[in-house]
């Protein structure tokens, strides 16, 4: 009786093994994928780089005055984290990129619906801070021959050229192949940050990019059709959050410690110097520019 005992034992202890073996084996191979994964990394590719290997495919569409979409086709059979540039512009394809600081004319706001030559609309900038996300260190992740898409905030840079507009064809490039200007950069730099109210950086850049003081920028007028009254392109207080974003670009161009340009600020000699005068900004002045 003990020695059926002892085999009935034995016998139950080498199934229980039979079947623990490939469960443990099992659990190692999967560990083993796991582990093999993890040291896959995701290989980092700058935008304008991989535009010109062929591995990245880049469209950019403006979607009116204040947005674009920056849409990524990754060409590779690998996973793709690229790097957005801090700053950039955006240009009609068939328009020759005019260097920032041209001319000042009388804006329109998309008024001509007819328009057919690139040459008559502005060019853009923005920046690419905020496009990072996916995989994570700092750049906007892509799969293997997948395409992925983002919105960036842009501003206009050549006032009295008709809006930006998506049936347009653009091209992103390089911020030093259109302008040599470091507060333009940093501008557009800042506003790729997030931190900047849209409208108020437009007027820091058409202040920058085209000469306009801050009078003309804070007299400048939107007209109706049908007798409504015109009213305001900036507002006074956009209008004063520009001079104080315009200051700290300017310190920031001479690498100076930067003003808060998100909250309000104290005098100082750049923001005296950028104030010209525009002592009556806050009613505004009547007339347009």
């Amino acid at each position: 009786m003990r020695l059926l005992s002892q085999s009935i034992a034995l016998g139950m202890a080498v199934a229980v093994a039979a079947v623990s073996f490939p469960l443990v084996w099992l659990h190692g191979a999967e560990n083993s994928k796991n582990n093999a994964t993890s040291k896959t990394s995701v290989e980092s590719i700058d935008l304008f780089a991989g535009m010109e290997s062929g591995d990245l495919q880049v469209k950019f569409i403006p979607k009116n005055d204040r947005e674009a979409s920056l849409v990524i086709q990754n060409k590779t059979k690998q996973p793709l984290s690229v790097v957005l540039p801090d700053a950039f512009v955006g240009v009609p394809i068939l328009a020759q990129a005019a260097p920032a600081g041209g001319g000042v004319g009388t804006s329109r706001r998309s008024s001509s619906s007819n328009n057919s030559n690139n040459n008559q609309n502005q060019s853009v900038g923005g920046g690419g801070q905020q496009g990072g996300g996916g995989f994570g260190g700092g750049g906007f992740n892509v799969a293997p021959e997948a395409v992925g898409k983002l919105k960036l905030p842009i501003v206009c840079l050549e006032h009295g050229k008709e809006d930006p507009a998506a049936r347009i064809p653009y091209e992103i490039r390089p911020i030093d192949s259109y302008t040599k200007d470091s507060q333009v950069k940093e501008l557009l730099t800042m506003l790729g940050s997030g931190k900047l109210d849209q409208r108020a950086a437009q007027a820091a850049a058409w202040h920058f990019a085209n000469g306009m003081s801050w009078d003309e920028l804070a007299a400048k007028r939107i007209h109706h059709l049908g007798g409504r009254a015109d009213e305001q392109y900036f507002s006074p207080g956009e209008i004063q959050q520009a001079i104080r974003i315009a200051s700290q670009a300017m310190q920031l161009a001479k690498s100076l410690p930067p003003v808060d340009a998100t909250r309000g600020s104290s005098k100082t000699e750049s923001d005296t110097s950028l104030s010209g005068s525009a002592s009556g900004i806050s009613s505004g002045s009547p007339g347009e520019k």
